[in-house]
């Protein structure tokens, strides 16, 4: 057999294996950019109706709503507010599930809940963290939850943390990316 013509063989087979694994190097580069596109569009919508609701804690046309935040967990409050000014008042419940999200590959996935005068929203699109912390007004550091009692008349601001992951994960080791976003609301109806 000619040395020449084996040569040309064994270079072309490592070229086309060098095109190969550059080709799966890229593939899975453009699905890890795809996947945490994906998670941030979903923090992003979540974290446009937080930011709808959480400023207007307390909030009526007629004057501030006494004792509005009800309930005052890590993973839920419950709350008064006029949302959309019609001149009476909405109890919003924002709850994040204890248990693994159905049909999902990523075990940490819960069902976020927001509920509105008994009407249930559930957002499904991979919520892995959904914290809320509390702080009265002298204190830099958060109350301990759940607040109770007449401790909820000390909050005075409401920290949000939240965290989206997509649900399936990428590269050999089946990792997650994960989006988050994070606010500390100074709702001015609580503050009076």
């Amino acid at each position: 057999m000619n040395l020449g013509l084996v040569t040309s063989f064994i270079i072309a087979a490592l070229l086309m294996l060098s095109i190969v694994s550059m080709n799966l190097r890229m593939s899975q580069s453009t699905q890890d950019v795809s996947l945490h596109s994906m998670s941030q569009n979903h923090v992003s919508a979540i974290s446009d109706l937080i930011q709808y609701d959480f400023p207007k804690i307390g909030y009526d046309a007629s004057g501030p709503i006494s004792n509005p935040i009800t309930v005052a967990k890590e993973d839920e409050i419950q709350f008064e507010a006029n949302l959309d000014n019609s001149g009476s008042t909405e109890n919003v419940i924002w709850r994040l599930e204890s248990g693994s999200l159905a049909g999902s590959n990523n075990a940490d996935h819960r069902s976020l809940v927001r509920i509105e005068d008994g009407d249930s929203q559930e957002i499904n699109v991979g919520v892995t963290r959904f914290e809320i912390r509390y702080y009265s007004f002298d204190s830099s550091a958060p109350l301990s939850t759940p607040v109770t009692g007449t401790n909820l008349e000390d909050i005075n601001r409401i920290e949000v943390i939240l965290e989206v992951q997509p649900r399936e994960g990428t590269g050999r080791n089946n990792q997650f990316t994960t989006s988050s976003w994070h606010r500390v609301f100074t709702p001015p109806n609580i503050n009076l």
